[in-house]
């Protein structure tokens, strides 16, 4: 009976849309373009790029990524160092917040004891050193040993110094500091700084030491800028000299070493072979003496086998990750199933960060990396034109506005062939922000720092320049949105002119006689000022309020149509919420909230510049989630931007470590229920026994029957979705079956707009 079910589930949901990201799950965005680390583990070959973890199955050659919503799950971001324990089949990860994972086929074990240690202030771990199941940890402070068999910290060293690397020999460990080697028994006590001494032989030597290693129970050491020696009784003697080389480590009875373009293999201090590679960043090589695997950057990975004397061939090559070329998220937005991102960041000064734009089509998953283009740097916002999609323009801090076309840079526009002011003398102070298309096709910005703050390119390719005295070299006009009645908003987010500018031309770009405009240097509400210095982000909800977020926390304008009608008299008004002792209080105002979007249902989804992200009712006097680092995964509780793809509920969410979402349950209402579909459909056990109902109306009020027309489940959509955990009203789980989405506006009669199966 079972098997005959099935069949007919399976011939009856065959044909469905492609399922969207399932509601409430998580998925990073990571860049994993720069492959700096590798370590070579039994059938996996570990890797990290922009410290992000991936790794390449020697056996079905598959890739799989890593992250905190994978399976295992790290717990973390930003992995400084890795190594691979052979002995206990364990990869050691480091953190550069100072947290540790051990990661096996037995899954996954953190360590955070010196992330917590509130005592110790620089967590960062330089090198990992294995020897008799202990992993040394090379640290800021000292070292710390981990007992790998039973995956705990053993003992802390603090050695009043940083350890850049680690070896043992005879019984003595030994530790590179900025400008010695000091070593001790490991039959004394270690916790004990006094116990630790200055290694003679490089107290007259007197050079920094980069990396240690024991090759061939002879201790040797890279020298910064010198090269490679080694300790011969009480004597230093040179085994490889050079300038360049970055790296050693001893591996498999071998000495590696390399430097960016070159590689140095020595089975013995008086073997050595060599091979050209460029880009050389790390290297490994655990099981096989005559394979090697590299780190080569932005190539990725590759793997080379010995075959003679100094001859080497590839046999695995082109190990290179799709995905953002960066992590840098600081503006994101979507258009029709494309997220658009640009990372290029300011404040006070530029960050002057490589210029890339970052398109993710949302329904093919292809990402498409735009960059190659000379001096291009600090994009901050993209805008497509909604007549050619293909066609769009990017606004940079300092070099003006470039103009895309299929992907390619057709123009740039500066002070020297537009009406684009400079902010000083050169061709690198054209600070541009905010772009923004009206409903006439006309595209507008911010020029900051100048005297007229807007610029418009009219559709026919003409400029118009906007002088608003009250603004004058404001320094920094951020963005602008359109309100409903035409209005112009822009958030001056700081310093002098700081607040909110409000703007109508009246139809009339060139005629600036009948203009309408008011700076609100501060925002008041009932109680007068709210205190704000800071104007990070605005938003329009779906009633046409706007949304302002600023240093003191969210603010609402709910009379946005009569801003300038009222003018001085416009009340901001802050968010009230009853605290858990039913006091009235602001909400977050202490926060900074740097971004705010909004989703299908008029919910508001709030950026915090350290407190992570929140979801919020219409009024937004509800929480409904807040996430954070701490009980999601979160890449981090610094949040930059936000965009919301209304299509399938997909959250973006930019934070200051890269880009990740969040499966929404609110989408776009639909004007019918033509295009209702479930997913997953059949509904399993693996899927964690979760379905979501879209393509809704908006606001439907939506039933779960079973065939028979027995209610399972009564709920009302938020915007055009639903999702159902598959349990009845009274919480357990439906048998397996066919079940009915029965939906209906207020004002309309029901009708079947679906089925599901859920099979148990």
């Amino acid at each position: 009976m079972k098997r005959l079910l099935f069949i007919f589930i399976c011939s009856t949901f065959l044909f469905q849309p492609a399922f969207p990201q399932s509601t409430g799950t998580w998925k990073s965005y990571l860049s994993y373009h720069n492959t700096t680390l590798i370590a070579e583990g039994n059938n996996h070959v570990f890797a990290v790029a922009n410290g992000s973890l991936y790794s390449y199955n020697k056996d079905d050659k598959s890739i799989k990524y890593y992250s905190k919503e994978t399976n295992p799950a790290l717990s973390d971001n930003q992995i400084t160092s890795i190594r691979y324990n052979t002995d206990e089949n364990i990869l050691i990860i480091t953190y550069l917040n100072g947290n540790i994972d051990l990661l096996s086929d037995n899954g996954l074990v953190n360590l955070p004891f010196l992330m917590e240690n509130n005592t110790i202030q620089d967590k960062e771990v330089n090198y990992i050193y294995n020897h008799n199941g202990t992993a040394y940890l090379a640290a800021k402070f000292g070292i710390i040993a981990i007992n790998l068999k039973r995956k705990e910290i053993k003992e802390t060293y603090r050695l009043n110094t940083p350890v850049s690397s680690i070896a043992i020999k005879d019984n003595y460990i030994y530790a590179a500091t900025a400008d010695s080697i000091i070593r001790a028994s490991l039959n004394e006590n270690l916790i004990d700084p006094n116990n630790w001494k200055l290694h003679v032989a490089m107290q007259q030597k007197g050079d920094t030491v980069k990396q240690l290693a024991v090759f061939q129970n002879t201790l040797c050491f890279l020298l910064k800028g010198k090269g490679i020696f080694y300790q011969s009784g009480t004597n230093i003697q040179t085994l490889l000299p050079g300038n360049s080389l970055t790296n050693m480590k001893v591996e498999n009875e071998k000495l590696l070493a390399f430097s960016p373009s070159q590689l140095y293999i020595y089975s013995s201090l008086t073997n050595q072979e060599k091979g050209a590679i460029s880009d050389i960043k790390d290297i490994s090589s655990a099981k096989n003496n005559n394979i090697f695997w590299l780190a080569i950057g932005e190539k990725g990975v590759i793997g080379i086998e010995r075959t003679a004397p100094n001859q080497y061939k590839t046999i695995v090559s082109d190990i290179k990750n799709e995905g953002p070329k960066r992590n840098f998220a600081d503006f994101v937005t979507i258009h029709n199933n494309k997220l658009y991102v640009a990372g290029g960041g300011r404040w006070s000064d530029r960050f002057d960060r490589i210029g890339t734009v970052m398109i993710y089509d949302t329904e093919e998953k292809v990402w498409n990396n735009i960059e190659d283009i000379s001096r291009f740097r600090d994009a901050t916002s993209i805008a497509v034109d909604p007549g050619n999609e293909s066609h769009f323009f990017v606004s940079s801090w300092g070099r003006g506005v470039y103009e895309f076309k299929d992907n390619q840079m057709i123009e740039r526009y500066h002070e020297n062939n537009s009406l684009l002011q400079s902010a000083a003398s050169g061709d690198s102070y054209t600070r541009v922000e905010g772009l923004c298309y009206d409903n006439k096709n006309n595209l507008w910005m911010t020029n900051s720092g100048v005297s007229n703050l807007i610029k418009v390119v009219k559709p026919d390719g003409n400029w118009v320049s906007i002088n608003i005295p009250e603004v004058y070299n404001v320094t920094l006009g951020d963005k602008i949105l359109i309100a409903d009645n035409g209005d112009k908003w822009i958030n001056l987010v700081r310093a002098d002119g700081s607040g909110i500018l409000v703007y109508n031309e009246k139809g009339t770009l060139e005629d600036t006689s009948d203009d309408d405009f008011y700076h609100f240097g501060s925002l008041n509400d009932q109680g007068g000022s709210i205190g704000a210095s800071e104007y990070f982000c605005i938003a329009k909800d779906k009633n046409g309020e706007i949304w302002i977020g600023t240093n003191r926390g969210p603010v609402v304008v709910t009379t946005a149509s009569d801003v300038l009608i009222n003018k001085e008299n416009t009340s901001f008004n802050r968010i009230i919420q009853t605290n858990e002792y039913g006091e009235d209080v602001y909400f977050l105002r202490d926060e900074r909230i740097k971004a705010i979007a909004v989703d299908g249902g008029n919910r508001k989804w709030l950026g915090t510049g350290n407190n992570g992200l929140y979801l919020v009712s219409e009024d937004g006097k509800k929480v409904i989630e807040h996430f954070t680092v701490e009980n999601s995964p979160l890449l981090s509780n610094t949040i930059e931007s936000i965009a919301i793809n209304n299509k399938t509920g997909e959250v973006f969410i930019g934070t200051d470590k890269g880009l990740i979402s969040y499966g929404g349950d609110a989408t776009q209402g639909s004007n019918s229920y033509s295009n209702v579909y479930a997913y997953p459909n059949p509904v399993r056990p693996t899927f964690d026994r979760k379905v979501t109902i879209t393509g809704l109306m908006e606001n439907s009020n939506v039933k779960i029957t079973d065939i028979t027309g027995n209610l399972i489940y009564q709920t009302k959509s938020t915007g055009g979705q639903i999702s159902w955990d598959c349990r009845n009203k009274g919480g357990k789980y439906v048998a397996s079956g066919v079940y009915l989405v029965i939906a209906a506006t207020p004002e309309a009669k029901e009708s079947v707009v679906t089925k599901i199966a859920v099979v148990q």
